[in-house]
């Protein structure tokens, strides 16, 4: 048995991989039991094969614990824990345990299984990626009634899951494709991975994400400026892109499909910004008024904070349109932005808590090889758009997962191993 897990040690790490991301990124914890008890038979199994691989090599597995980022995680846990179980101030009542342990225990088996597959991690990511990408395609045409709606000629933004929104299929799909985009643009891996490469841009631009449809853009550039040393060729590649960039941007604002499904956000965003008055018909309209009260209130409390998600439990936070029936009304919602909702929560404490880690990652990763920057480099571009479009510290597996893969990336791939 124990050679048997040890020959196969690929194998198993790509299905768990591919369990815990369908699982907790597709399938999500708020839908229904089954949904928790899928979670917790792939954390199970992976935390069965973790201890495995301890009992084999614990000197691998205590570098894979005994570290920064696993320190991280646990300090800011603990923050988000202590406000929501004990209600801080003015804080949201809904703070899960469950969530919680669900995120974090999951993202410490991946990075564990990182240790364990540092030649084969690439390949690793590729494959379960693959498969994840398709996954959350087949699960939102089974789960997304909008999808209907393409076929009756109407174009609206799809792509949610029982794990999130349009929002979060976005999200996720991007940084799943890196490792691919990775494989397909450096290593000129066309005929394996070109194909998955369409359908996931295709995901993209269907859920209408301006924080994952706007960054694949720079994702692209920093794989065509890392995939070659000759200027030339990065120059002609990069002229490429712009080109193409260009006419991408052209087809989104006058297609009339595309522009139903994104292209309307992107001028939406423009003149929101730039208006003097919130429309709060519009989801720019919104944010723009979620800011202004965030301004207004956030000096209350600068230093710890209003509490777990208190900005939603205020009067001034109901700005988000909805009808009921013929009657328009406007609940209260969240800030909608990683950055701010750290702040009100937890001020300036709980943003540094937060984001030391991520700065920690990119100051390690001038030290990487070329692979890790490009990959690194790659992951934090895209949660820059990512946390300006939506609250990701509690909800979501994805940011624990992406920054442990940049941190393993920035401290295991050297200048000196630059394979």
């Amino acid at each position: 048995m124990k050679q048997f897990l040890k020959n196969y040690q690929k194998l198993i790490s790509i299905f768990l991989v591919i369990g815990m991301l369908f699982a907790r990124c597709n399938l999500g914890l708020a839908l229904n039991k089954g949904c928790v008890l899928a979670n917790l038979f792939f954390d199970g199994l992976a935390f069965l094969y973790c201890v495995h691989l301890f009992l084999r090599d614990n000197k691998t597995f205590k570098k894979a614990v005994l570290n920064p980022a696993i320190g991280w995680i646990i300090f800011f846990s603990a923050i988000v824990m202590t406000y929501g179980h004990f209600r801080i101030r003015y804080g949201a009542d809904y703070y899960s345990r469950m969530f919680t342990v669900l995120t974090v225990v999951p993202a410490i088996l991946l990075l564990i299984l990182f240790y364990y597959n540092k030649e084969e991690l690439l390949d690793i990511l590729s494959i379960s990626g693959s498969v994840v990408i398709i996954t959350t395609l087949i699960t939102s045409l089974c789960y997304d009634y909008v999808w209907g709606e393409w076929l009756l000629g109407m174009y609206s933004r799809v792509g949610a899951t029982p794990a999130g929104g349009v929002i979060d299929t976005g999200n996720l799909v991007l940084i799943l494709l890196i490792p691919i985009l990775y494989q397909l643009i450096v290593l000129k891996k066309v005929k394996k991975y070109l194909w998955i490469t369409l359908i996931g841009i295709f995901e993209i631009v269907a859920t209408g994400a301006k924080s994952s449809v706007l960054p694949i853009v720079f994702v692209f550039a920093i794989m065509i400026v890392g995939a070659s040393d000759d200027k030339r060729v990065i120059r002609r590649n990069l002229i490429i892109l712009v080109i193409a960039a260009a006419v991408a941007f052209t087809a989104i604002m006058v297609v009339p499909p595309l522009y139903g499904v994104v292209g309307y956000r992107i001028a939406e965003m423009f003149t929101g910004v730039s208006s003097e008055e919130f429309d709060l018909h519009t989801s720019t309209g919104q944010r723009m008024a979620q800011i202004a009260a965030f301004k207004e209130h956030f000096f209350e409390y600068p230093f710890f904070g209003h509490g777990f998600y208190a900005f939603k439990e205020m009067p001034y936070s109901a700005v988000e349109e909805f009808r009921q029936g013929t009657e328009i009304s406007y609940r209260n919602v969240q800030l909608h932005m990683n950055f701010l909702e750290l702040l009100f929560s937890y001020g300036i404490f709980g943003l540094a808590a937060y984001y030391w880690f991520p700065i920690y990652i990119l100051i390690k990763t001038f030290k990487a090889n070329k692979k890790a920057m490009i990959i690194v480099f790659s992951i934090m571009i895209s949660f820059v758009f990512m946390d300006l479009g939506i609250d990701m510290y509690y909800k979501y597996l994805l940011p624990y997962y992406s920054y442990f893969l940049a941190y393993y990336m920035a401290t295991n791939f050297r200048k000196a191993d630059n394979r």
